[in-house]
């Protein structure tokens, strides 16, 4: 949910991390964490494909 509403996934509309911080009702740290652990796990995932099919 973080990800939908921080990059605009639902309605385009992107938020800050203090709106969504605000939004979801947690520390904007927090925020800032959850991100980077996705983003983290997103790569990851990308580093898995193989682009040479």
């Amino acid at each position: 949910m973080l990800l939908q509403l921080r990059y605009g996934l639902m309605n385009s509309q992107k938020r800050t991390q203090r709106e969504s911080a605000k939004a979801l009702e947690i520390p904007r740290s927090y925020v800032s964490r959850i991100e980077k652990k996705a983003n983290q796990k997103l790569m990851g995932e990308m580093g898995k494909i193989n682009l040479n099919k």
